[in-house]
């Protein structure tokens, strides 16, 4: 049929005529839009080809609406502009039919203009098929015209409950209840309204059908707890059980749904079960199809599914947890939602007693060693532990009695077993092996002693040589001092690193807060004020050395500055062999493989292993191998641009002196004399020359 939609009308009477007067002449001549269909209900509906000019149409033109979005819009001509609403997803249907239609279910479609089904025509509205009027549109029926309603359903344009928010103006409206407005021509009686009830509320949107017309499929509804049986022609199970098939009437005005409650009841409702493997039975009561699941990995179900009155077997795990366990098995009919659960609470197993360890966690000590023992309350448990942090297992190493020794900083885990019985918890005790003021140090096998007005102590928050810990001075007062002291012996090389946080004396008169170091009762360093790490290195000779740190403070009160002590890290100690004017490292003797030919380092030095005819210490100096007799000391000579030049191997960089010695003849009373630092060799007549290697 023609919709309206792509035409011009004739007449201006038949236009509605937006932003302008209708039946003036100023308004047939003024500036104006229109398109070739109306509304009454204030909505301007476009779709399709509209027309777009002044309002006799002198000027129109054609828009294609069918390239925009559904939704309102602006148009404009000239300098007059509306707003309208284009439908393009719903069918906008009006005008005079020219054949038959038939509008099935698959659309919505809004009665913009009347639509008039002349004689011998029919329009059929399948069932379910959503037709909505704008204010003032119906459906006309002209004599001979037929209009077949199967289950349609009417509403307003602008009603959200059926057909959805087509007005696109975003507010759910109530139905409409004057639909029979929306009809014109019918004889009496022709058009059937169906209401759709459960209990006294409009289930569904009320059903148009002519006289005669079966009634078709009808929605079916859903419950929660209950099974949907139908539609009936009274409530509560009275009148007549309707199907599609029943002719819409009179007695079909009201229809009705009914129900039948879902029943469902299981016994018992629950039950309580020792800690063993075991299975159990219960009873379901229930007039539909049903399922039964667990989500409960120790429920094993042997029955998943049964219809009416039934049993169900499952079986359950053993407890190896001390803790009781709940669990659920739910049984859920097919229809309806409807659920019941069945509760299952399992009671724990029985522990071993926690093993207890001696002494208690935290323990710390300094010797070399901590013994300990573990022992369990539990009769005839093993007991298993471990060492590196780990939990034990039954097949760690099992505890015999009679305790055994940690040596270092260690956490033992111990756990008891029995058979028939859940394992123990898992007992961790750490045992503390605390620094001595030696390893501190970095000399753990040195012997060092503190004394004064308070001791010294290992501090692990502060380090200087990177091993994690340091010597801290004694807490003292006023007018008080703490001491660290060691001991080294023969010559050598003594190094320390060491800090303080104190009072900085501006003179430098040693009589405030300060740190001191004194080797053989000789005061050899000192420091004080708020310091970093320094490093202080000592030559020391022969003998025995007494080696004494000392922080004191001075008599002032309240003269309290920083941490008010001192530390000392990093000692290390290089004993040496002085032969000549070299000090030579007894490490090197010992690198050497030299030491035991005489016994000591002092007679390796005075020793020549390879025959050359210099000593060992003579070897040290040139930095040549004393193990190889052809190891020497060489010096050469080469004229560069006309004077000579004296070079020698090995050449020990920065490590050693190197003189250049000259003589200007063989002669045996002729001396060798510096020519290091001459500017003009040849001028001074030198002819001869060697190179000496000195210690620096």
């Amino acid at each position: 049929m023609k919709n309206g939609f792509g035409r011009l009308c004739a007449a201006v009477a038949a236009m509605a005529l937006w932003g302008s007067t209708v039946g003036t002449a100023e308004a047939a001549s003024a500036a104006t839009l229109r398109a070739d269909a109306r509304t009454t209900a204030g909505a301007r509906i476009a779709t399709g080809v509209e027309t777009r000019g002044s309002a006799d149409g002198a000027a129109a033109t054609a828009w294609d609406t069918t390239a925009l979005a559904d939704g309102w819009t602006t148009v404009s001509s000239g300098g007059v502009s509306t707003n309208v609403l284009v439908l393009n997803g719903p069918a906008v249907v009006g005008g005079r039919m020219s054949a038959s239609e038939t509008w099935d279910a698959g659309r919505v479609r809004v009665v913009r203009d009347d639509v008039v089904v002349p004689s011998g025509l029919t329009l059929s509205i399948a069932a379910g098929a959503v037709v909505k009027f704008t204010e003032g549109a119906k459906i006309v029926v002209e004599d001979g015209g037929a209009l077949v309603a199967d289950g349609a359903l009417f509403a307003d344009f602008a009603d959200d409950s059926v057909g959805g928010d087509t007005n696109m103006d975003g507010d759910a409206t109530e139905p409409t209840t004057s639909w029979e407005d929306w009809t014109e021509g019918l004889a009496e009686g022709a058009l059937f309204r169906v209401r759709l009830l459960d209990g006294n509320v409009e289930a569904f949107p009320a059903r148009a059908y002519t006289e005669g017309r079966p009634l078709g499929a009808l929605p079916e509804p859903s419950r929660s707890g209950a099974r949907f049986d139908g539609w009936r022609t009274a409530p509560d199970g009275g009148g007549e059980a309707v199907s599609d098939t029943t002719v819409a009437g009179a007695e079909t005005a009201a229809l009705h749904a009914q129900w039948t409650a879902f029943s469902l009841a299981l016994a018992p409702a629950s039950t309580n079960l020792t800690a063993a493997a075991q299975g159990v039975t219960l009873a379901v009561s229930a007039n539909e199809a049903w399922t039964a699941a667990s989500a409960d990995g120790w429920i094993t179900l042997r029955t998943r599914h049964g219809s009416g009155d039934g049993t169900i077997g499952f079986s359950v795990l053993a407890n190896d947890s001390t803790s009781p366990r709940t669990g659920t098995v739910r049984v859920t009919l097919a229809e309806g939602g409807l659920a019941r659960d069945f509760t299952v609470v399992q009671g724990g197993m029985e522990a071993v007693a926690a093993p207890v360890v001696t002494p208690g966690d935290g323990t710390t000590f300094r010797a070399s060693a901590q013994r300990v023992a573990i022992r369990c309350a539990t009769s005839g448990a093993a007991i298993r532990y471990t060492l590196d942090g780990s939990d034990p297992t039954e097949s760690s190493a099992l505890y015999a009695g009679g305790g055994f020794n940690v040596f270092d900083t260690t956490t033992v885990k111990a756990r008891a077993f029995k058979d028939g019985m859940l394992p123990s918890a898992v007992v961790s005790v750490r045992f503390v092996r605390l620094q001595t003021l030696a390893e501190a140090l970095d000399v753990p096998l040195w012997t060092v002693a503190t004394d004064g007005d308070a001791d010294w102590a290992v501090d692990t928050e502060a380090s200087a040589a990177g091993t994690g810990s340091s010597a801290r001075s004694g807490d003292i007062g006023d007018d008080g001092e703490t001491r660290l002291r060691t001991s080294v012996e023969g010559s050598g090389t003594f190094s320390f690193r060491w800090k303080a946080s104190c009072e900085d004396d501006p003179d430098d008169t040693w009589t405030w807060d300060y740190l001191v170091f004194e080797a053989d009762g000789t005061p050899l360093a000192w420091l004080d004020g708020q310091t970093g790490w320094r490093e202080v290195s000592v030559k020391l000779g022969a003998g025995t050395h007494a080696l004494i740190w000392t922080f004191r403070k001075d008599f002032m009160d309240g003269d309290d500055v920083g941490e008010d002590c001192g530390w000392v890290d990093g000692v290390a100690w290089t004993p040496t062999v002085v032969a000549g004017d070299a000090s030579i490292p007894v490490s090197w003797f010992e690198n050497q493989g030299l030491v035991a030919m005489g016994g000591t380092a002092e007679a390796a030095a005075a020793a020549d292993p390879d025959g050359d005819g210099h000593t060992t210490a003579d070897e040290y100096v040139a930095g040549t191998d004393p193990n190889d007799p052809d190891s020497v000391l060489r010096a050469s000579i080469e004229i560069v641009d006309g004077r000579p030049v004296v070079t020698w191997t090995p050449d020990l960089l920065g490590e050693r002196k190197y003189r250049v010695l000259g003589k200007k003849t063989l002669d045996p009373a002729e001396e060798w004399t510096d020519v290091t630092d001459e500017a003009d060799i040849d001028a001074a007549g030198w002819r001869f020359f060697k190179a000496k290697v000195e210690m620096r």
